[in-house]
């Protein structure tokens, strides 16, 4: 449900660009139109140059009868029927089975987000003290009421994977050009899931905590969908992006604004960076194809966010496997084992340094494990990291121990260091639980 709020960033941006001080750039041929512009974000360590080609439709659409639907007027069928041929028309696939749309009342909506914010309900203490053990997040704060905060803002609708169907508010009139463009990214949602099944994929990999893995795949899935409204966007006439644009200054944005940035860059990352290496896929062929491939191929290879920060590493520059020791903590609970990633040292690190300094050192990522602990209070971190070579290892450990020095809370532990070629990184609240993580790696103490 949050996504309406951050694809809005991003799709802005795009708008932004299209209408600056002089119009897109456009190459006619005789079979197609290409428009290009550049896109940028604080959060994008490149600017993303969006290309759209415009091209005879190569699927056959079929808008459904939504005349049963309870609860929109006829204005918001009518623009509904509009957005399913266009969401095939744009993407170049057909709908395999007609989209299920659901008409929830407000309160109905409001639950629906409630209740998705509870299935994670178990995993905030953990993580608060975690990230609040990092410095990412103040000591004052509720990791659980900011979620909150956040999802509980302006919503349009939503694609749910699991029940396979978009979830729209009732309404008496019809559809804002704002909130067109949502149901046009839904569509796109509901569209690619019936042919590539990412939904169950996507989630088969947060179960096995396979959670960098799974932030790559966001970001193609969020990426498609955000490209393909970017080029619904460039359907419409100059007055109505204009309009889009006054719609969007509307939006309650106070909860994102307010929120701790690692956050803010983590709810960005596949929608910003996910439209630059969607966009990347696209051009190389001039279509969609490549982008259809990735649905099976990212999860292969393994993919990783390294591979979507960086393009030209998709199916290159692949995660190596890191082995890290098992190691029990007397009163702590061994809350995740799975992989910190490009993506994590980023955002860890994005909190002090300047983006540049933390671009370069994180830019050589070759793999890592990490262990997450919890005591009901405390929490504590191992992270093993190899690099792809010894001196991106020891760019890392540098940039780590100026997080530790200088941005790390200075009432907890924290250790950096190298041993047999791989770079350990460990953070505990309690100085003790720190020294035995330590002591059972095998680091040594270094002598008064």
């Amino acid at each position: 449900m949050l996504r309406r709020l951050i694809m809005l960033l991003v799709v802005v941006l795009a708008l932004a660009a299209c209408n600056g001080s002089s119009d897109p750039t456009t190459t006619t041929t005789g079979e197609s139109e290409t428009t290009t512009t550049t896109v940028s974000s604080e959060t994008t360590t490149t600017g993303v140059e969006v290309t759209t080609t415009t091209r005879p439709a190569a699927v056959s659409t079929t808008a459904p009868d939504l005349s049963g639907l309870e609860g929109l007027s006829d204005e918001a069928r009518q623009q509904l029927e509009t957005l399913i041929g266009m969401a095939q028309e744009i993407r170049g696939l057909p709908f395999l089975n007609p989209p299920n749309i659901r008409v929830v009342t407000e309160d109905e909506l409001e639950a629906l987000v409630r209740e998705q914010i509870e299935e994670q309900a178990d995993d905030f203490p953990a993580d608060e003290a975690l990230y609040k053990m990092l410095g990412l997040l103040n000591e004052a704060a509720d990791f659980e009421q900011t979620v909150v905060d956040l999802y509980g803002e302006q919503v349009a609708g939503f694609y749910d994977g699991d029940a396979g169907e978009i979830v729209v508010p009732s309404r008496d009139d019809g559809l804002s050009l704002l909130q067109q463009g949502t149901m046009l990214h839904e569509l796109v949602h509901a569209l690619t899931d019936q042919h590539f099944s990412f939904n169950d994929t996507f989630q088969g990999m947060i179960d096995d905590e396979r959670l960098d893995q799974a932030s790559a795949y966001q970001a193609l899935i969020e990426g498609d969908a955000t490209f393909a409204e970017v080029m619904w966007v460039q359907t419409l006439s100059q007055q109505e992006i204009g309009q889009f644009l006054a719609q969007s200054l509307d939006v309650d944005m106070t909860a994102f604004n307010e929120a701790p940035r690692f956050l803010t860059e983590s709810l960005l990352f596949p929608y910003d960076t996910g439209l630059s290496f969607v966009q990347d896929l696209y051009t190389s062929e001039g279509d969609w194809s490549e982008v259809d491939e990735a649905y099976s191929t990212l999860p292969d290879l393994p993919g990783s966010t390294e591979q979507v920060i960086t393009p030209d590493d998709y199916r290159r520059d692949l995660p190596v496997t890191v082995e890290i020791p098992d190691i029990t903590i007397p009163g702590y609970e061994l809350e995740r084992t799975s992989v910190w990633g490009e993506l994590g040292f980023r955002l860890m690190l994005n909190q002090g340094s300047g983006t540049d300094t933390v671009a370069v050192a994180a830019d050589g990522w070759g793999g890592d494990s990490y262990h997450q602990w919890f005591d009901g209070e405390n929490a504590a971190l191992l992270v093993v990291y190899e690099g792809d070579s010894t001196s991106d290892t020891s760019e890392l450990e540098e940039a780590l121990l100026s997080f530790a020095m200088n941005d790390f809370p200075e009432d907890y532990f924290a250790w950096v260091d190298q041993l047999d070629g791989n770079l350990y990184f460990i953070a505990a609240h309690e100085t003790t639980v720190g020294e035995q993580i330590r002591a059972d790696v095998g680091l040594e103490e270094p002598a008064e």
